[in-house]
């Protein structure tokens, strides 16, 4: 779980989260306040509103899936089959 940074601003008389966004080159988390109710600042995406159209769901749910190869369907089936193998071996280990 994530920990949530809270700090002072305006000469400490206002309150606020920290943005939870890190630096690709320093890896250090970034330091201006989140926007209220966000865990990003204005310029770490505090402002998006997501996709709101049934085909901007969809273009966000595409470009989730990485590859193609690692779906819900595929991770359920290679689950299913991954449980088939540790029977036959635990009947084997059994013979």
């Amino acid at each position: 779980m994530l920990t949530v940074h809270t700090f002072y601003t305006a000469g400490g008389h206002i309150h606020c989260a920290q943005c939870q966004a890190t630096s690709k080159r320093t890896h250090q988390q970034c330091r201006a306040p989140a926007m209220k109710g966000k865990r990003a600042c204005r310029f770490h995406g505090g402002k998006s509103t997501g996709a709101k159209t049934v085909e901007g769901r969809a273009a966000c749910a595409a470009a989730k899936t990485i590859h193609g190869r690692e779906t819900r369907a595929i991770r359920k089936e290679r689950a299913v089959k991954l449980r088939e193998l540790k029977g036959l071996a635990k009947l084997l280990g059994e013979l």
